[in-house]
């Protein structure tokens, strides 16, 4: 495996094409060709995000995201991130690439694999590590306190997702190689309008449809849902 922090740049943060290869490796060999291509933009003050979902016929989806914000702080700057995720038939995390970075930078890679119950990360200057997680309930993940990882719709997703047809879920914090289990209860709370995803200190509202609004950083930066586009289906 090539390690992407072991080039001299880092290819305008992420680079566009090793999301397209990490979206199309977290596909299964022989998946349904997508009946369902989505595009989601959100926007605020302090920064944006965008989203593309797939859905095969079989209820599988591919999601690929980059959400970009300004954080209050002025110690922290700018912070990226820059996600893959793909998700079983029933709707549990299957695999997922996260690139996070700060101030134009790469801070860290992490891959979740939740079939070997694995988890391999990787910062700049630093030796890779690989943390054992127990598989026993489906996985999402959020962000520690005052760390570099931050609450996006695709994390929003994967945890309202993780917890339909589940009585707990097992919450990664992957900056600080932390995991517990909580009741669905505790992450997603059913509202008037559908349901609210709390992840960390964040909260994250959704529709049937999709993530509708992110409040961030202690609701210092609220991104809401423009745009919600059809797409046609990639042949």
């Amino acid at each position: 495996m090539e390690k992407p922090f072991d080039r001299r740049t880092f290819a305008a943060l992420g680079a566009i094409a090793l999301f397209a290869c990490n979206l199309e490796s977290a596909a299964s060999p022989g998946a349904p060709e997508p009946v369902q291509h989505r595009a989601y933009r959100y926007d605020g003050v302090a920064g944006s995000s965008e989203v593309t979902q797939e859905k095969t016929a079989d209820g599988r989806e591919s999601l690929r995201g980059t959400t970009d914000i300004e954080a209050p702080s002025a110690q922290r700057g700018r912070s990226f991130a820059r996600e893959t995720a793909s998700l079983d038939e029933h709707g549990h995390l299957r695999h997922a690439e996260i690139i996070v970075g700060e101030r134009g930078a790469a801070v860290a890679q992490y891959t979740l694999d939740p079939s070997r119950g694995a988890v391999h990360v990787e910062r700049p200057g630093a030796p890779p590590i690989d943390w054992r997680v127990p598989n026993d309930a489906p996985w999402l993940y959020a962000p520690s306190e005052d760390g570099d990882l931050i609450a996006s719709p695709v994390a929003g997703w994967v945890a309202l997702r993780a917890t339909r047809g589940a009585d707990v879920v097992r919450v990664l914090e992957p900056e600080q190689q932390r995991t517990y289990l909580m009741t669905v209860d505790q992450v997603a709370v059913p509202t008037e309008l559908g349901t609210t995803v709390a992840l960390g200190s964040d909260g994250i509202d959704a529709d049937e449809q999709f993530i509708t609004e992110l409040r961030l950083l202690h609701g210092a930066v609220t991104l809401a849902r423009v745009t919600a586009l059809d797409l046609v289906p990639r042949t």
